[in-house]
């Protein structure tokens, strides 16, 4: 074989047969020589010539399994089996030879009749090309089927090794996307996680998805429809606003990835992947894929938050109907719990605790006397100070609150603020004498709200306090009664949302008489 085929794509078989007699030809009559030798080659003009195609495929079909035996047809004409490869070019390919007792036999004026040449001239030419003895083509045999092999293990293996990388690829993007995916998250902070590691794993310039349907949603009112990663939302929004949402994942002309983020019936938006950086930019089936699993995990992923939407709603608004009904109890204190919600979530936030405890300590600040729906009216109206049997009643509330509380499952985060709201850092609160940093942190928070409101409205037995004498007993207490460093961060809170909800619910007293 000249140099002219070091193209080849079996590239380990050239350099021991690139200065050998022999041409390398596909098996398939058919397929085309992908690989052709200069015309004034004669040899490889006379084994690919069609009478020399026929021949190579009659021997193929009686090739072993294993590919290791050498066959020579009774013409001298010699094929050397490669094993079965999948190759850029495809097919199988026979290496062929000449004995050089085909050199002046029957075999040389068919092959030229078939290559239209002259059979003198071809014998003349090959005769001084020292062409090959039976011996020397059992160990061109040997090699050619250890090179072959070699080659097909490389082969083998490298395409093995795209498939592990691409598996790996896709096993670490559903990693990092399960991780993220938290019952509650925050739907834009997930989708733009997963925007940021679907364009990092592709190595494309941006990702996109735009939300539909029942998603929307989930969204802040400052969602535009589209979410974007790489590209700016209204570009991106050009490119998926009139795209039609795809049965699957498909490729765009060659640069754009379009995969349906559906569940069930129900599509919920279009997850896009666009330009990729390396290579000819072009996306394959391997891209596709990557977006299609993303878009999976987006589709449950928002499935489960409209749940969660849904679900909080209805909880939200159970609790609501909850509150109601421990205001109906005592109308003097209307409002208050919603108040202390208030400023239990305003104190906690400027504590530095994250979104999920804040929205915790909300809630226990709103259920935080659920208690009293067990007391007497009569006590909880009695415009006369308490004696020591009422208020050893009174002081059960906590109690009776956290026992109503227990048993549902979404109330368990806010437990602790209820049952401890009234226990003091000396230890000499109530229900159950704990102190200082003892008191869960919830409730030390809720104590200071309900503080603040308590000395801050009119009551049965008294008026509202002003707010210079509100602060200064609530600093007296701060370290005995309250935590003082909690009370600190108290004194640095905007109170004019509190002003403006206290006024709301005094005019609804004032309807309400």
């Amino acid at each position: 074989m000249n140099s002219s085929a070091v193209g080849h794509p079996l590239a380990m078989l050239h350099p021991a047969l690139r200065d050998a007699e022999v041409v390398l030809v596909p098996v398939d009559p058919s397929v085309a020589d992908p690989f052709p030798e200069p015309s004034s080659d004669l040899l490889h003009t006379l084994c690919t010539c069609p009478v020399a195609r026929t021949w190579i495929a009659r021997a193929a079909a009686r090739w072993a399994v294993s590919n290791e035996t050498v066959l020579e047809p009774r013409t001298g004409f010699v094929v050397l089996p490669i094993p079965m490869q999948r190759t850029l070019a495809g097919g199988r390919f026979a290496a062929i030879a000449l004995l050089a007792e085909a050199v002046d036999g029957e075999t040389i004026d068919q092959l030229a009749h078939s290559a239209r040449i002259d059979a003198r001239v071809a014998k003349s030419i090959l005769a001084s090309s020292s062409p090959w003895t039976r011996r020397s083509i059992a160990h061109l045999g040997r090699l050619v089927s250890s090179l072959a092999r070699s080659e097909a293990e490389r082969l083998v293996g490298a395409e093995a090794g795209a498939r592990l990388s691409s598996a790996w690829e896709e096993l670490h993007l559903l990693h990092t996307l399960s991780g993220e995916m938290t019952l509650g998250a925050a739907p834009s902070a997930f989708i733009t996680r997963t925007l940021a590691e679907l364009r990092e794993t592709l190595g494309c310039r941006w990702t996109a998805l735009r939300l539909t349907g029942a998603a929307e949603p989930l969204v802040e009112s400052s969602y535009e429809g589209v979410l974007a990663n790489g590209i700016e939302p209204k570009a991106a929004r050009q490119r998926l606003t009139e795209a039609v949402i795809p049965q699957r994942a498909l490729i765009v002309g060659s640069d754009l990835v379009l995969a349906p983020v559906r569940r069930s019936n129900n599509a919920l938006g279009l997850l896009a992947a666009g330009d990729r950086i390396t290579g000819d930019g072009a996306m394959s089936n391997w891209e596709r894929t990557l977006v299609e699993t993303a878009a999976g995990h987006l589709a449950v992923f928002l499935e489960n938050a409209r749940l969660y939407r849904d679900l909080d709603a209805m909880f939200m608004g159970s609790l609501s109907a909850l509150v109601s009904a421990i205001d109906a109890k005592d109308p003097y204190t209307r409002g208050h719990s919603q108040r202390v919600a208030l400023l239990s979530r305003q104190l906690a936030e400027a504590a530095g605790l994250g979104a999920n405890d804040l929205k915790n300590i909300h809630i226990a600040g709103l259920v935080h006397d659920v208690g009293k729906i067990g007391m007497p009216e009569a006590i909880l109206r009695k415009q006369s100070r308490l004696t020591d049997e009422e208020f050893t009643i009174v002081k059960q509330h906590p109690e009776i609150g956290w026992r109503i509380l227990r048993d549902i499952p979404q109330f368990a985060p806010v437990l602790d603020g209820v049952r401890y709201h009234h226990e003091r850092v000396d230890g000499r609160g109530y229900p159950h004498g704990l102190k200082g940093e003892g008191i869960p942190l919830s409730a030390r928070i809720i104590a200071i709200a309900d503080t603040f409101d308590a000395m801050s409205s009119t009551r049965t037995y008294r008026a509202a306090k002003p707010r210079a004498v509100v602060h200064a007993e609530m600093q007296d207490c701060a370290g005995s009664q309250l935590d003082a460093a909690l009370y600190a961060h108290f004194r640095t809170l905007d109170l004019r949302g509190y002003d403006a909800m206290s006024e709301v619910h005094a005019e609804s007293m004032k309807e309400a008489a």
